[in-house]
């Protein structure tokens, strides 16, 4: 029984030990990537800028990702109403069942 008491103190102690070795910082995953920002001075104003921007982005030099070239798509008419979807699935369930297949 004492053996084990001291294997398993060794062993607490190695491992509580051996995890400060690989520790670079008190920080992990994304908080240890953040960049401090760096003050600076513009000569511009705000409004210059959004400005420019909005001229930039009308005569189409601004990249758009592809989420943004899809966020601004008008929504698809749909082919089928609603109760035209719901009658063909209801035939549909009714053929499988006929042929002997199961529907769920």
């Amino acid at each position: 029984m004492n053996t084990k008491f001291v294997a398993a103190t060794v062993l607490a102690i190695a491992s509580l030990s051996s995890a400060s070795v690989f520790a670079q910082s008190h920080q992990y995953g994304e908080a240890a990537l953040v960049i401090a920002p760096v003050a600076s001075t513009s000569n511009v104003t705000h409004a210059q800028v959004q400005a420019a921007y909005l001229q930039a982005r009308q005569s189409g030099a601004v990249a758009r990702s592809e989420e943004a070239a899809f966020s601004f798509a008008p929504a698809a008419t749909p082919l089928m109403s609603r109760a035209e979807v719901r009658a063909q699935a209801y035939t549909s369930a009714k053929a499988m069942q006929s042929n002997g297949n199961s529907v769920l």
